[in-house]
């Protein structure tokens, strides 16, 4: 299955910069987010319902209108929750954080509304606790989704709310974020 979202990630990048090629107004862009994330999971055979805060910084380089190669430092955040185990208050959390690279695709709706697209794949590590003692040290690469709406504030500055889908062997966050960029 690794190997397969390897291929599909692989082939929509390919694409993008092959495409992005004969596209107008190229450009570096730099940016960040911030939102929350949400998970309701089995994390180390403990239910583990929550959310974080999550943020990212980001930078990439546009093919056009369309078309964007982006790379990104993203953390997920702390996702804490108290269950009950035997009739016992169990503190868990779990946290994760790390790098992506991903193809951002942009439609236009009007003169300043967009709507965006991404795919990528996410290079990460993470850590789980019960009462405060390590319990999982994971790390892999999967592949993520995302949609969003952007907003051009001018022709440098645009702000967006995307939606994002990640698959981190079986746990499985939600993310809601809000962010700005910046183009050169």
């Amino acid at each position: 299955m690794k190997a397969r979202n390897t291929s599909i990630v692989s082939m929509v990048i390919v694409g993008a910069l092959a495409s992005g090629a004969a596209l107008a107004d190229n450009g570096w862009y730099v940016g960040g987010s911030i939102g929350q994330a949400y998970i309701d999971e089995r994390v180390d055979t403990i239910q583990l319902e929550a959310d974080s805060t999550t943020f990212r910084i980001f930078g990439g380089y546009a093919f056009g209108d369309h078309i964007a190669l982006e790379a990104s430092y993203l953390d997920l955040g702390t996702f804490r929750d108290t269950v009950d185990v035997g009739g016992v208050p169990v503190n868990v959390s779990a946290d994760a954080d790390g790098f992506s690279i991903a193809g951002v695709g942009r439609l236009p709706l009007s003169e300043r509304w967009s709507l965006r697209g991404k795919a990528g794949l996410f290079f990460w590590d993470g850590q789980s606790t019960v009462n405060g003692i390590t319990e999982n040290d994971p790390g892999d690469q999967n592949a993520f989704v995302g949609a969003g709406l952007g907003y051009d504030l001018s022709e440098k500055a645009g702000l967006f709310l995307d939606v994002e889908y990640y698959d981190l062997d079986g746990v499985e966050p939600l993310l809601a974020t809000v962010g700005f960029s910046f183009r050169f």
